[in-house]
């Protein structure tokens, strides 16, 4: 298995579309590729909980982690009709993004 993380700046009034996409078009078109597992969006915590727990710094405030059987998989996703259009609708809600791919070589249960 394998697992794409991006991570997405995205501004606050920009938030509740930016979620909203991502549970009502990006996860249903997700679920219809061959290899897909899942797909999770997380939001930071709020600047007082981080401090507290003392997390490390970062200018994202979203994590998209999508996991697919191959990476063969996850590059038919982004081959596919649904992704071209729905990659730039999140890459345009984004102030900055970046991404890493991680081949996953355990899983807690």
């Amino acid at each position: 298995m394998i697992q794409l993380q991006i991570y997405f700046t995205i501004a606050d009034e920009a938030s509740a579309a930016f979620e909203a996409m991502f549970a009502e078009e990006y996860v249903p078109a997700l679920k219809k590729q061959k290899g897909y597992q899942n797909a999770t969006l997380l939001r930071i915590f709020p600047p007082a909980v981080a401090q507290e727990i003392d997390a490390a710094e970062t200018d994202f405030n979203y994590q998209m982690e999508l996991s697919f059987d191959t990476e063969a998989d996850r590059r038919r996703w982004v081959a596919s009709p649904e992704h071209t259009v729905l990659w730039p609708r999140a890459q345009g809600m984004a102030q900055q993004v970046a991404w890493r791919g991680y081949d996953v070589v355990g899983l807690g249960g």
